[in-house]
């Protein structure tokens, strides 16, 4: 607001008028519009980051506590009071665990390693057939390559994927020819 003093003493205030309020607020909301997909696709691809990261760092350690403890390690999906549940669909969370027993299941007293959690809006999902991640003594896994796809609300354009080769290395990429099937749509 100015403020003008002229010479009888009074004030003149001039204020805003309602077509600079009306210019001020077209502007505003463009850049609202064309910000916020800005800020959700960000959003998601935190998200996406994070449970690649997460999920990642958790294999990693899987390996290591095979090859340190000299025994098999198991990644699945699961939660800690169930077990691994059977199936390739890691989005509700997973555990690792020592597997003494060699059944493949977590048996009371067997060590829980890692407890991962699940995350809102995002499929997580193995190699079909594969239901687990075993990590040998010498930190190889047994089989065939496999790989866990991430996909979120973002789509094919934002998802990623861990790559588990037999030797037992992981690495991540993206996954732009993710089947959009295989992502939430909401």
């Amino acid at each position: 607001m100015d403020i003008h003093r002229h010479g009888t003493g009074r004030r003149l205030q001039s204020a805003v008028t309602v077509l600079e309020l009306l210019v001020t607020l077209s502007i505003a909301g463009i850049l609202l519009v064309t910000g916020v997909p800005s800020l959700q696709q960000f959003s998601w691809n935190q998200q996406i980051k994070a449970a690649v990261t997460g999920l990642h760092s958790d294999l990693l350690m899987a390996r290591s506590e095979a090859v340190h403890r000299n025994l098999q390690v198991i990644a699945c999906p699961g939660d800690p009071q169930a077990g691994c549940d059977g199936s390739s669909d890691w989005s509700a969370g997973w555990i690792v665990f020592a597997d003494d027993s060699g059944d493949r299941q977590r048996q009371n007293g067997e060590r829980l390693v890692r407890h991962g959690q699940g995350f809102d809006h995002l499929a997580v999902t193995g190699s079909a057939g594969r239901s687990e991640v075993r990590f040998y003594p010498d930190g190889s896994t047994p089989g065939s390559n496999g790989s866990i796809a991430f996909c979120n609300l973002g789509g094919p354009p934002s998802a990623r994927r861990l790559i588990i080769s037999n030797l037992g290395r992981i690495r991540r990429e993206r996954y732009p020819g993710i089947d959009p099937a295989r992502c939430p749509t909401g």
